[in-house]
């Protein structure tokens, strides 16, 4: 799997994030996709929904509580993937 290189708009966590750290509404945006562009989240987040979206049925029927994690994850901070990770 290969990074995403279009711009993408930044996770909920990082605009909460940045909202905490920033007060100027002008700036909150880039902070944002800072924050998820220098710790990986965006790209974690999308390797995440990938390995659930192929072998969610096998993690699944290994460890349930792992694939709710994931899945309540996935949907917690990523505001695309509800519903997509099954």
């Amino acid at each position: 799997m290969t990074p995403t290189t279009h711009k993408m708009k930044p996770t909920a966590g990082a605009l909460r994030a940045a909202k905490a750290i920033q007060h100027d509404a002008s700036l909150v945006r880039s902070l944002a996709e800072l924050i998820d562009r220098e710790t990986g989240v965006r790209e974690i987040l999308d390797i995440l929904q990938s390995v659930l979206a192929q072998a969610g049925d096998q993690i699944e029927s290994r460890s349930p509580e792992l694939a709710a994690a994931a899945r309540a994850a996935l949907t917690r901070y990523n505001d695309e993937a509800t519903g997509r990770a099954e």
